[in-house]
């Protein structure tokens, strides 16, 4: 199985967009003026700073989506009452912790199991 990394190499990076630039534009003349060159400086510099400010905003939206989710499963876990949410098959895919205590096993082995099995055999019917 290939390793997705967080944070890609640098290096491989520009080697990857200078390949992809050669193929994309492999006779381009790489004579021009030095107004053009001031040109494409400044287009660039602008690009950079854009780029900054959209990783800075991705960067927060990531951290108030961690926030929300812990909030979540800080709310599901902890319940008073049992929360379990299910496949269409009627499989357990998460369960919280009063869950578990009703249905008397650990998280573990009831995640992927069958939740009709916990009903009386004359409701399971009504479940299907």
């Amino acid at each position: 199985m290939k390793k997705i990394e967080n944070k890609p190499d640098s290096s491989s990076m520009r080697q990857q967009a200078e390949k992809r630039l050669k193929k994309k534009s492999p006779n381009a003349s790489s004579q021009l003026s030095e107004a053009d060159s001031l040109k494409l400086i400044h287009e660039l510099e602008v690009h950079q700073i854009e780029l900054e400010m959209l990783n800075e905003e991705l960067l927060i939206s990531r951290s108030a989506a961690q926030e929300a989710a812990e909030k979540y499963l800080e709310l599901f876990d902890f319940a008073p009452i049992g929360y379990c949410t299910l496949s269409e098959q009627g499989k357990i895919n998460e369960i919280n912790l009063y869950g578990e205590t009703l249905l008397g096993k650990d998280r573990l082995y009831l995640q992927g199991s069958s939740f009709e099995q916990y009903f009386y055999f004359d409701i399971r019917p009504v479940f299907k």
